[in-house]
């Protein structure tokens, strides 16, 4: 192909001097053999500073006059370069072109400029991208140089006669094997007549877009090489991996969740949306907030005023402290239908003590479930049968090790909204207990929450509610009394208590006092902290009315990323509700994507990734920063999936999805 190509630069009007310019890599010997072979005259540089190849080549071969014909264009027309040469012959410009904008066919692209104008972009140049391909320099600064563009009279722009992938090269074959016979002497107008005449040819590589690899270089600008200084954060995690299982303590909070070897880790302090880490980074949160446990926001001073008072009075004692009773007379004003109250300190325990608390009421222990509940065994159970139950759940590849195989068929998942699975489970099973999370994305639809309660009903199982997620989201409560479902037990932790540790069972007099009927008590249960914080907590709410806060803001979310979707048509969908708004992505890579985005709000100063927990300290001014920086971002991504370099961009590895082994 370089010999076509060399032969037809050779066949031009004008007399000139072919230079091969190559690198001085070893993979390269050969195309330097091959000029010698040929008696061509070659320089060989450097293989990413292409501007001072270029350079020290005309600078050592005495060029007054450029052209520039890149390496992948075997059928470069020698009479559209004389027609590029001769407009720079004649107007004094300093840089001529046929691509800006292209009307020629992809491998027919010609630039030419002075010696001069050379020189001067090679001393000023700083960007990869102008270093890399050469002449951006020129035509990105047209107040500095005299520029001029020749255009052909049809636009031929959609051929592409250039070979950078094998399609590419199939197609030239094809070509070449019809003018073999004369092969130096064939014009490009014979060639798109040829292409008109068998249209399945133009076919072969349209997927492949125009000057893919300087569009790679200007993301790679963008991107912007400095990465943020997390070096303490990376360093702890490092050390955290070997000596903790897994890191920490919470699969969503490892860092390879969101971005492998760059994500700051660890935190120092944080106040309202704002989280300094150990490098002194200051980031907004507009991602997790806790994990969803901070709705009100980080360090919330009412919360912590609360909390400082038990603290200096004792967290716990000999006897027990009168928050207990407060907090359950407070839930079950909430929750009129509710008539006793138990109390755990995380979500995963409140969950495994409400389906203990139902499986002695009913007397029955096969659990039918929506939804994802925690790491105990009655909920891994599921994935001793198929490894593969939980992944709809929300984390995949959950693995069942050391949930004893006894417990196998003990657990079964059936997906929202669809109750004809529910009611296939019950009707090959003795289900005792049915637990569900009312809401996470999807609105029910044909009825399926009330469905759900006369399936229950019917069967005689204990209906338990999962609010650990949604609850005091969408109102001061739980999702359940929005839509109208009486279950006979409801569980809640983290959001009721601002991120303290806390949980609460609630549930039906009768059937919560099988909890004595069983063997369920901590110390840590008793402690005040725990109390104090979530009445603190709900009363906030209610004072501020939070779940409205919630759900403006997280509009203003939703409708912002949905615009930015459109603007750069990005196959990216968008979940309710407004307090937990999230993003589908729609894409084989996903994860890549998902990556990529982190790594550039990250830089722009914010903890993101595809959910918001909206808290109450997120602003109108938050969002419309952050969306500020999503668009930068979007546009990114964007440009990543069009020339498929968004693997190429990231800075490390893709992040994980569901559970994996870190070490």
């Amino acid at each position: 192909m370089l010999l076509y190509e060399i032969e037809r630069i050779r066949a031009m009007v004008h007399p000139i001097k072919v230079i091969l310019a190559t690198t001085v890599n070893k993979a390269d010997d050969v195309l330097a053999d091959f000029a010698r072979k040929i008696k061509l005259d070659f320089y060989r540089g450097s293989e990413d500073d292409v501007l001072d190849r270029f350079y020290q080549a005309a600078k050592k071969y005495r060029g007054d006059v450029i052209i520039r014909i890149t390496g992948d264009c075997p059928l470069i027309d020698p009479a559209v370069i004389d027609k590029v040469l001769d407009v720079f012959l004649e107007g004094e410009f300093d840089y001529v072109a046929n691509t800006h904008p292209p009307t020629y066919p992809d491998g027919l692209d010609t630039e030419v400029f002075s010696f001069a104008g050379l020189e001067r972009t090679w001393k000023e140049a700083k960007k990869k991208s102008e270093r890399e391909h050469v002449t951006p320099y020129f035509y990105n600064n047209p107040d500095e140089f005299k520029i001029f563009n020749v255009e052909n009279e049809e636009d031929l722009s959609k051929y592409r006669l250039t070979v950078d992938e094998q399609e590419d090269f199939d197609l030239i074959s094809k070509i070449i094997e019809q003018f073999n016979d004369r092969w130096t002497e064939f014009s490009t107008n014979e060639v798109i007549a040829f292409m008109q005449q068998n249209e399945d040819l133009s076919d072969v590589n349209k997927q492949y877009q125009r000057d893919e690899g300087y569009k790679k270089s200007l993301l790679e600008d963008q991107i912007m090489k400095n990465k943020v200084d997390v070096s303490k954060g990376l360093e702890l995690w490092n050390r955290a991996k070997q000596i903790i299982p897994g890191g920490t303590q919470l699969l969503s909070k490892r860092s390879e969740q969101f971005l492998p070897n760059q994500w700051p880790s660890y935190f120092d302090h944080a106040k309202g949306v704002e989280i300094w880490d150990l490098d002194g980074n200051k980031f907004i949160d507009m991602n997790l907030m806790g994990v969803g446990a901070c709705t009100l926001g980080y360090a919330d001073d009412d919360v912590n005023d609360a909390v400082k008072k038990v603290i200096d009075a004792s967290s716990t004692a000999t006897l027990n402290s009168p928050e207990e009773v407060e907090l359950a007379e407070l839930l079950l004003r909430l929750h009129p239908w509710a008539g006793a109250v138990r109390y755990a300190r995380t979500g995963g325990e409140t969950m495994a003590i409400a389906v203990r608390i139902a499986r002695a009421y009913a007397k029955k222990e096969k659990v039918a479930f929506c939804g994802y509940h925690g790491w105990h065994d009655w909920y891994l159970s599921c994935n001793l049968a198929d490894n593969s139950n939980l992944d709809g759940h929300l984390l995949k590849g959950l693995e069942p090790n050391g949930v004893p195989r006894s417990l196998i068929n003990t657990s079964f998942p059936f997906e929202y909204n669809n109750i004809e699975k529910l009611e296939e489970i019950v009707n090959e099973h003795d289900i005792g207990v049915i637990v569900l999370e009312p809401f996470r994305h999807q609105e029910p639809t044909n009825d399926f929450l009330k469905n759900v309660r006369e399936v229950a009903d019917r069967i005689g199982a204990v209906l338990v509610v999962d609010e650990i997620s949604i609850g005091w989201r969408l109102n001061v409560g739980g999702s359940h009394l929005i839509f109208d479902l009486k279950p006979d037990i409801a569980c809640f932790a983290k959001a009721m208590s601002n991120g303290y540790p806390m949980g609460a069972i609630i549930g039906d007099s009768g059937i919560m006092d099988a909890a004595q009927t069983s063997f369920i008590s901590s110390t840590s249960w008793t402690e005040r902290v725990g109390p104090a914080a979530s009445i603190a907590t709900i009363n906030k709410m209610h004072d501020v009315d939070l779940p409205s806060h919630l759900d403006r803001i997280g509009q203003l979310i939703a409708d912002g990323w949905r615009e930015l979707i459109e603007k750069y048509q990005l196959n990216i969908e968008i979940l309710k509700p407004n307090a937990l708004v999230t993003m589908n992505i729609n894409y084989p890579n996903a994860l890549a994507i998902k990556t990529l985005f982190t790594q550039e709000m990250l830089k722009r100063g914010y903890l993101a990734s595809l959910s918001v927990y909206v808290s109450l300290c997120h602003t109108e001014e938050h969002v419309n920063a952050f969306l500020g920086a999503c668009d930068e971002v979007f546009g990114i991504i964007n440009d990543a999936i069009k020339i498929n370099k968004v693997e190429k961009l990231l800075q490390g590895p893709v992040c994980q999805s569901g559970f994996q082994r870190l070490t």
